[in-house]
């Protein structure tokens, strides 16, 4: 008979609470440089600017740090991603009393990384984000 072990593991545990840093990246002083970051990226992203160059020059103009930069390229998307976005969006009136599936991986991790006191920020064009120290 041969018995099967599980082969060990490396710790896989993932941290979603704040990284050191973030008090200092994302406190309320710094919160219109963000903003205004967001609003020029997706200015150049809605005139075909590729995403990775424009956000190298509005972290470059607005002096950000890797995080706040990371936080800009996902709070912004084009005009255009909003509205496929928009277009994939079901009514609440079109599910009531239908079995609905749902991926629910996203909303714990966000879920997670709040009560962990860690930087989630309201997106530019209406999605929550999600900033975890592990990424």
């Amino acid at each position: 008979m041969l018995l099967c072990r599980p082969a060990p593991m490396a710790n896989s545990q993932i941290h979603r609470g704040p990284a050191p840093m973030d008090k200092e990246l994302f406190d309320e002083p710094h919160l219109p440089a963000l903003r205004a970051a967001v609003a020029d990226f997706c200015w150049l992203l809605d005139r075909g600017y590729a995403s990775h160059s424009a956000l190298e020059v509005v972290g470059n103009r607005h002096n950000l740090a890797s995080r706040p930069r990371m936080a800009v390229s996902r709070c912004a998307c084009s005009i255009q991603a909003m509205q496929l976005r928009h277009e994939h969006e079901v009514a609440p009136e079109m599910v009531r009393g239908r079995e609905l599936w749902l991926d629910g991986y996203n909303v714990l991790t966000l879920l997670e990384s709040a009560l962990a006191g860690g930087v989630v920020l309201p997106g530019h064009r209406g999605n929550p984000l999600l900033i975890s120290q592990s990424e």
